[in-house]
């Protein structure tokens, strides 16, 4: 599938989705010296980019005495790091301040039990715990179990950007949903 970076929103942060990890997963904070957990994480997981430190600091480095209460780490039961998820923000989307479901990962030895749900309940509600009203993500139209995912979580496609019109017609022919069902 040609590969284009689409966004998505939702206006609100009520009625979120609550799904538990499953028996013996935890989830953790972030602590100092976790980038390189968090680099090691996405490089396994991701498929379609390179992650780096750069990556990192470029997406973190201005603020990383949020990261603590913001990034989360998702523990196996044999207490290996193999996912991580961040409730964090973005300034000036749609010249509002918006939280922002930020850079997802799963190793993929993982993936298949319903983790990404069960994290991205903790994330939504962390958006909502401090103080955020409404929530925005980017990801790109190959990722479709991360986008069922979110539409599951209530979030739509932000139709307003270039090209989003035949991007999401893409992710619609790979999804059944009824939030895709009009494009």
């Amino acid at each position: 599938m040609e590969n284009i970076g689409i966004t998505m929103i939702r206006q609100n942060l009520a009625d979120i989705p609550d799904y538990p990890l499953e028996d013996g997963y935890a989830l953790r904070p972030y602590r100092r010296g976790d980038k390189k957990t968090w680099v090691d994480i996405h490089k396994i997981a991701e498929e379609r980019i390179k992650v780096t430190a750069r990556t990192f600091e470029k997406n973190f480095g201005d603020d990383l005495e949020s990261m603590p209460g913001r990034c989360f780490f998702l523990v196996s039961p044999d207490g290996q790091d193999v996912g991580t998820i961040t409730s964090w923000y973005h300034r000036s989307y749609r010249r509002r301040r918006w939280g922002r479901i930020h850079w997802v990962a799963i190793i993929p030895d993982h993936r298949g039990r319903g983790l990404s749900k069960a994290i991205m309940t903790v994330a939504m509600k962390r958006l909502r715990k401090l103080g955020h009203r409404r929530a925005m993500l980017a990801t790109a139209t190959p990722c479709i179990p991360a986008i069922k995912t979110y539409l599951d979580f209530g979030f739509v496609p932000d139709l307003s950007r270039k090209g989003a019109w035949r991007a999401w017609r893409l992710v619609g022919k790979h999804i059944a949903h009824p939030v895709l069902a009009g494009l």
